[in-house]
């Protein structure tokens, strides 16, 4: 048991913080619902929520820290268990019948597990940087991280849950680097996984761009029977063309061949010179191996000749290389499906797709702006609020738009300076931390959390991609809320034990 002067070390501040965000969520989603003749709805459902996480908030707290880093393994092991149970047909499901299969039900209640594998995988990264500290600098101790990171966010994309899956990265990258890791080693896997990702995205993002510019050719020059096919293909015209789904097409080759020289006279004249140079496959595995090739000739210069900084060289060249080599494999391999393409790009022109991510960013950003500096007042929401609000997602996903469209720029401050003094605490409890693995714990949640919100806010105000990240403590949503709450639970466990023997 902790003595009472231990327990006056609670951080009252962060609690109250917590708190103040999780009614602002309250007021937020029952202004939404106020003229419902069902309510209480959501509203009523996040209140029962913050008090099962309070409830559980305290309760963490009492407990000490480092008995979570003596059972991380066993906590680790058992969300994966239970991740590879909501892959199984009639154990795991979604409540709304659509999207990911992300949830276990056990009786009445259902709870989301990827929100606690989160934590989980945190725990036990925390555990093993505290372990291996003084081998972090050798590359290869970095590979066991990635594994403990890539099991979960395996199974996550299975259920498939991509925003999810891609949450555990930055988390990953934080750590490590607050762990210790050698600065050139994590540059380098950032730009392993960067270009990996990103040039195979940035070409199926302009691919979907070309799809109007290939409709109005046809059109304009009468071949309307290779539109009516684009029309019925859409995205994956380009996977026919390339010939993964050409039987599934149904194209004779005289169509097939039609099809191609127009599409190929359309990118001659509208395509950028990065897209058609991205394109040519063959000159990014030239130029990838060439990378590779002078690598390796530093390397081996480097071991007749001694000369330690090569190593500053042929590094990035080689990381470079295949990085770009990986990339070319993905976009031969991954078949990017057309909402995930749209998902991840649309804030690069909202208006160019009409659904889906590009509509729900169109109605964020005006919403969020309506509210000028006052906002217009409690329960006045116009664009966030009903059955089928303007804004989609309002109450989860896009909450903050609803809550900045009543309050204005003077609210949303008021409610970022709480939000964002969550994880400014913990990284100041991180620091007085009285052991590596407290510090390094406490790390690692602020890094849970403070991606949550600063992604999130990101993606309302049309400065990052679509990902399906809530916002900690404002989303609605019983499984990331009580989630986040024990979080905030470890961490005063952390704060109050900072004096104890």
């Amino acid at each position: 048991m902790m003595s009472d002067r231990t327990i006056d070390r609670i951080d009252y501040f962060l609690v109250l913080s917590v708190i103040i965000v999780v009614l602002c969520s309250v007021f937020t989603l029952y202004s939404q619902e106020v003229n419902f003749e069902d309510s209480p709805g959501k509203w009523y459902k996040q209140l029962v929520y913050f008090g099962i996480g309070l409830a559980a908030m305290f309760f963490v707290s009492r407990i000490n820290y480092q008995l979570l880093g003596a059972y991380a393994l066993f906590i680790y092991l058992f969300m994966v268990l239970l991740l590879i149970l909501t892959l199984i047909p009639g154990i795991g499901y979604l409540p709304s019948g659509r999207g990911a299969r992300s949830w276990l039900k056990i009786g009445p209640v259902g709870f989301q597990v990827s929100e606690f594998a989160k934590l989980a995988t945190v725990i036990l990264l925390g555990q093993y940087l505290v372990l291996r500290e003084k081998e972090m600098k050798k590359i290869t101790v970095l590979i066991l991280p990635f594994v403990i990171v890539l099991v979960p966010m395996a199974f996550i994309l299975l259920q498939p849950d991509f925003g999810t899956a891609l949450s555990f990265l930055p988390i990953l990258f934080t750590m490590l680097f607050l762990g210790g890791a050698d600065y050139l080693h994590i540059s380098s896997f950032l730009t392993l996984g960067g270009i990996s990702l990103v040039l195979p995205m940035y070409v199926e993002y302009s691919r979907l761009t070309l799809l109007n510019d290939i409709q109005e050719f046809l059109q304009r020059t009468g071949k309307t029977d290779l539109l009516s096919i684009v029309n019925r293909l859409g995205g994956k015209v380009w996977r026919v063309l390339e010939g993964d789904e050409i039987k599934n097409a149904s194209l004779s080759p005289k169509t097939f061949a039609a099809l191609k020289e127009a599409v190929d006279q359309v990118v001659e004249i509208e395509a950028s010179f990065i897209f058609k140079l991205l394109s040519n496959q063959a000159l990014l595995v030239g130029f990838g191996s060439t990378l590779i090739v002078l690598s390796i000739i530093m390397i081996f210069l480097r071991i007749a000749r001694g000369a330690r900084s090569l190593r500053t060289y042929y590094i990035p060249l080689g990381i470079f290389g295949i990085s770009i080599l990986s990339a070319v494999v993905v976009m031969k391999t991954v078949p990017f499906r057309e909402n995930q393409v749209i998902r991840l790009t649309a804030f690069l022109n909202p208006d160019g797709f009409k659904q889906g991510a590009g509509y729900q960013l169109r109605a964020s950003k005006p919403a969020v702006g309506s509210g000028k500096l006052f906002g217009k007042g409690f329960l006045n929401a116009e664009m966030t609020e009903g059955r089928i609000p303007h804004v989609p997602e309002s109450s989860t996903d896009f909450i903050f738009a609803s809550w900045a469209e009543q309050s204005g720029f003077i609210g949303s401050t008021f409610l970022l300076f709480f939000l964002f003094s969550i994880p400014l605490r913990g990284l100041q409890i991180s620091y007085e931390s009285k052991d590596r693995f407290g510090s390094l714990l406490a790390s690692g949640i602020v890094a849970l959390l403070f991606y949550h919100i600063a992604i999130n806010i990101g993606i309302v105000i049309g400065l990052l991609p679509v990902t399906g990240i809530p916002l900690s403590f404002m989303s609605y949503g019983g499984s990331h809320l009580v989630m986040s709450m024990i979080s905030v639970g470890i961490i005063l466990s952390i704060k109050m034990r900072k004096h104890a023997n």
